[in-house]
């Protein structure tokens, strides 16, 4: 356990960083509290967001998920599920900025259960690819609703002149946290969206978050600053569009997809679909748009603040 001083001290800093970069957060903004995988030592103190983004199942939402308390006949493997070729959409109707933007549409239809590690050099390992959370007044699971958010953004995107290379464009996919990653940057976007939405056992609980390393990664300490700040740009502007309470930038080193990624990345949680009237909202047409215009407006941001102009 480490020392009530030093998590105040670890908080301050990140606060202190905040502010520089975009104003004071709001008083609220912690994540949610039921956080299901331990936090790192570099992880800022207080509640985390609940359950962990690439690890949760939509069988079940339990408070840990145990890839070993899985049957052998749901788990997935890259022998039984077909992978599919993305490829880069162009615009069309007027010139490229030059720009490739990777979009992740999290999870896929199966999960895949196999152990990776969470990073370059770590002992620590989690399942390659869950097949995410479940909706819970819609049913609609996680996977698909970020695969239509996803597509979405990508038009939108290239509407606005960007390249978009997409993960994955169907659920029947077998693709881990890692080499999502190893895809983005090969790819060669200069960015990488991942795209969750949230869950708890708290029903109750709402609102948008954008994930990011900790300052102090021992995987991609000099893309700590980027990722902060595309975090910090996609998130306000969400704020902006939607109206949804701000729950804040949680950085942890737990995640495999940041962790692997050579480029600037960021996790968005899209609301929490435990939350019954989240859920719902989530699947309008209107609200929809909302997320899609705040996280493009996003990017638009970060590179004004990458390129100064």
């Amino acid at each position: 356990m480490k020392l009530k001083s030093i998590f105040i001290l670890i908080f301050v800093v990140c606060m202190i960083f905040a502010v520089s970069c975009s104003g004071e957060a709001p008083a609220d903004a912690q994540p949610d509290e039921n956080e299901q995988e331990p936090s790192m030592e570099t992880d800022p103190p207080g509640p985390q967001p609940s359950p962990d983004p690439e690890s949760v199942d939509n069988t079940e939402l339990t408070d840990t998920v145990n890839p070993e308390d899985t049957p052998e006949d749901t788990q997935g493997t890259s022998e039984d599920t077909p992978e599919e070729t993305p490829g880069i959409t162009l615009p069309t109707g007027q010139e490229s900025n030059g720009i490739i933007i990777a979009i992740d549409p999290g999870h896929q239809r199966r999960g895949n259960y196999t152990q990776e590690r969470i990073g370059e050099g770590s002992s620590q390992t989690k399942p390659m690819v869950s097949s995410g959370t479940t909706g819970a007044a819609t049913k609609i699971p996680e996977y698909e609703l970020t695969l239509e958010i996803s597509l979405q953004l990508r038009d939108e995107l290239v509407s606005r002149g960007y390249e978009v290379f997409m993960i994955r464009e169907t659920h029947d996919v077998d693709i881990s946290n890692r080499t999502r990653a190893e895809m983005a940057a090969e790819s060669g976007a200069s960015i990488f969206i991942r795209i969750h939405a949230n869950g708890s056992t708290d029903s109750s609980a709402h609102g948008i978050l954008t994930i990011s390393p900790t300052s102090k990664t021992p995987f991609i300490p000099t893309l700590y600053s980027r990722c902060r700040a595309l975090s910090q740009c996609i998130l306000d502007e969400m704020i902006e569009t939607t109206g949804a309470k701000n729950r804040g930038i949680w950085e942890t080193d737990t995640m495999t997809g940041i962790n692997w990624s050579t480029i600037p990345v960021t996790i968005v949680e899209l609301g929490f679909m435990t939350n019954p009237d989240e859920d719902r909202r989530m699947q309008t047409p209107e609200y929809q748009q909302k997320l899609v215009e705040g996280m493009a407006n996003g990017i638009d941001f970060f590179f004004i603040f990458e390129f100064g102009d």
